[in-house]
């Protein structure tokens, strides 16, 4: 994942700027919420504050002209102000016209180097989308930080940043650590059609913007709910039947959390759904007994869902 991308073009109509492709240089990131430095690969999180050092280089003079940092205006501010000016000595910086509480700010087109900090927060409701009482969560990809413009609007400069949230990261966390859990050998190999499907179960949810239902189903692959099979014939029938079971819990979840007001339906759903995995567990139980405890484990959260 690409993330702080720096996108520039070239300048048209200013002839002695063709041949300058790169005004801006990303210097830093800092999570101010967090406290840490990002890497490059790092996306930005909702709700957090974060300082981004940029280092704008202007390649000539053009007297009369200015060039324009500005910050995206989907961007809050952190504390009194967007901006400091790193470099004070550029001689295209203007103290006594300076208004660090701008999202825009105005240089005058003079060569040489100006190192700016841009000081916000991205607002949570970034990556949420609500239509009526449904709420989904999206991963925004390519979202504008900062540009540098000059003067009649042509951009020399575009910062740009991946955008997720922490639901989002705690289920991809989650998804990175299940789907090594066969090849690591945590779980044996004869368990990876039903480990493969509950991953695709949970990636589906995920990827229709519920990711803490798919989070939820993940947390289902417990290494310690799958021992060894006792048989091969047997195992099977077992493990078809706990497929089918899952893929019914995650329906319902999304049947509930899509008519939350339906409360009859909904239970309705719960007590069918508790009746087939209790007759899966008298099956289960003559063969594993951990099988059977993890699908009564199931049964009872269903019930205290309900």
């Amino acid at each position: 994942m690409l993330v702080l991308v720096l996108a520039l073009s070239a300048v048209p109509g200013l002839a002695t700027a063709q041949s300058a492709t790169n005004w801006v240089a990303l210097t830093s990131v800092t999570d101010l919420t967090g406290n840490a430095s990002l890497q490059p690969s790092q996306p930005l999180l909702a709700g957090h504050a974060y300082n981004v050092t940029m280092k704008v280089t202007v390649p000539f003079n053009q007297s009369g002209s200015h060039f324009y940092p500005s910050l995206d205006s989907a961007l809050l501010s952190h504390g009194a102000q967007f901006w400091y000016v790193k470099t004070p000595q550029y001689p295209g910086y203007n103290a006594s016209s300076f208004n660090p509480g701008n999202r825009t700010l105005q240089f005058d087109l003079v060569a040489g180097t100006v190192v700016l900090s841009g000081i916000f927060e991205v607002p949570l409701s970034l990556t949420l989308i609500t239509a009526g009482n449904f709420t989904r969560h999206q991963t925004v990809n390519n979202f504008t930080i900062a540009t540098v413009t000059v003067t009649r609007g042509s951009r020399v400069g575009l910062l740009s940043a991946t955008v997720e949230d922490q639901t989002i990261q705690t289920y991809l966390s989650t998804y990175q650590q299940k789907s090594t859990l066969i090849s690591s050998g945590a779980i044996n190999s004869a368990y990876s059609t039903v480990v493969n499907s509950v991953l695709a179960q949970a990636q589906a949810l995920y990827v229709a913007g519920l990711p803490a239902q798919g989070t939820s189903v993940l947390d289902t692959i417990d290494p310690a709910s799958f021992p060894v099979p006792p048989s091969t014939t047997t195992s099977t029938t077992l493990l078809a039947g706990v497929v089918v079971a899952i893929i019914v819990i995650i329906l319902l979840a999304v049947i509930v959390l899509r008519g939350r007001g339906k409360r009859g339906f909904s239970e309705g759903i719960v007590s069918e759904v508790q009746k087939e995995l209790a007759l899966l567990e008298v099956t289960a139980a003559k063969y594993d007994k951990a099988l059977a405890d993890r699908l009564q484990a199931l049964r009872n959260r269903l019930g205290e869902a309900d």
